[in-house]
Formats: C-alpha cells, sequence, structure tokens
C-alpha cells in the first residue's frame, strides 16, 4: 500500500488550554489510526534547527515552520487528503501538507519492530 508523509505547519499559537486539548484530540486520532493500520510513524519536531545550504560548509541556525509529521498508509492520494481532513490539529490552525513516500532505503528490521 502506498505511504503519504503528513507534514504539519502550525498557524498560531496555542494557549496552556488549547495545547492540551489538541494533545489529547492528536493523541486519540493516530491511536485509532493506528489501531486500524494507517499511520505507521509519528514524528514531533524540535522548534530549533539548523539548515545547512548547499553552497555553504557553516550550518545556520533557522526557526522551522515544520511540527512534526506522521507517515501514513492510503490506498491513493484522495484517501490520504480524506485522513488530513479527519486529522483533529486543523480545528487548532494547523495546516498539513500531503507528499506521497516513495522509499528507496527501507530502515532495518531492528528499526521498525521498535
Amino acid at each position: 500500500m502506498p505511504v503519504f508523509a503528513f507534514l504539519y505547519r502550525p498557524t498560531r499559537s496555542l494557549n496552556a488550554d488549547e495545547l492540551t486539548d489538541r494533545t489529547q484530540r492528536i493523541r486519540e486520532w493516530v491511536l485509532a489510526r493506528r489501531e486500524a493500520g494507517q499511520v505507521l510513524a509519528v514524528s514531533v519536531f524540535d522548534k530549533a534547527s539548523s539548515l545547512l545550504r548547499h553552497d555553504q560548509d557553516e550550518a545556520e541556525d533557522e526557526a522551522s515552520s515544520l511540527a512534526g509529521c506522521t507517515l501514513v498508509n492510503a490506498a491513493d492520494l484522495p484517501e490520504a487528503l480524506a485522513l488530513a481532513q479527519a486529522f483533529p490539529g486543523r480545528h487548532f490552525g494547523t495546516d498539513i501538507e500531503v507528499r506521497p513516500v516513495i522509499t528507496f532505503l527501507p530502515p532495518p528490521a531492528a528499526v521498525t519492530a521498535q
């Protein structure tokens, strides 16, 4: 089955209550989708990042707009988009970029067994 990446970009800051509510809703969504065999992996990114440009040897500190990503199984792009539309973070101002993933080197078996 094809794999798609959901790349998350928050569009606004949240207060403490919103953060708690969003976290709980996303957790429930992820666990339900994992149980259904749709969610493969979830990663949250640190706010700080370094950018190494192709023409420079020194990395630059950069505040990234990416908050995290989820890898999902979906039959096709319309199914992946339907999953993304149901993502509860959208209610809290999170944009989602949906991209097909083409794996050319799968992770070692020990990593995928975790």
